[in-house]
């Protein structure tokens, strides 16, 4: 039994979930040594949230562009208006490889639902030059370079009609055709 509770938390974090749901197996409840199984389980489902991750545009240079949202906070109105538009064509995004990492000056700063460390927001707000109390858009290029900066909210058409006119992007529709 507690091998089988292992194998599925392993399992759980292996699929890359952000915030993995806990495994409850109903048989033999009562138990002492199942119920401590469940607990473990339960705890190694839930990691620490404040655990957070080291983030370097290097990591993905040449895989990703990556669309950098600075804002003051999750309740900024340019933010969610970003958030919203984001959300419009997630076929659109993933097509053209693009990340999205959100640098927030309060509230958790995150890329891909796993929270940044301070260090790692710091060392891109002092990059772009971009300030806590600041809203800014910022793309960035396969290449590592900045490619398209706004202090309003960029809609996807625009976006795309940018990226679809780099080099690297039209030689990848070439190749995926």
């Amino acid at each position: 039994m507690q091998s089988l509770t292992e194998f599925i938390v392993l399992l759980s974090l292996l699929q890359g979930c952000a915030y993995p749901q806990p495994f409850i197996v109903m048989s033999d409840l009562p138990n002492p040594s199942h119920a401590q199984s469940l607990e473990t389980a339960n705890v190694a489902a839930n990691p620490d949230r404040s655990q957070r991750i080291e983030f370097k545009l290097s990591d993905y240079q040449w895989q990703n562009r990556i669309l950098l949202v600075f804002a003051p906070s999750t309740d900024s109105s340019q933010y969610r208006q970003q958030m919203q538009v984001w959300q419009a064509d997630e076929a659109g995004t993933g097509n053209r490889d693009l990340k999205l990492v959100q640098i927030l000056g309060t509230g958790e700063s995150q890329v891909d639902g796993r929270s940044l460390n301070s260090a790692s927001v710091e060392k891109l707000r002092e990059q772009f030059g971009i300030t806590p109390e600041e809203f800014a858009v910022i793309l960035v290029g396969k290449d590592g370079t900045e490619k398209q900066r706004s202090q309003t909210p960029l809609d996807l058409a625009g976006l795309f009609r940018t990226i679809d006119a780099m080099p690297m992007r039209q030689q990848e529709m070439r190749s995926r055709q």
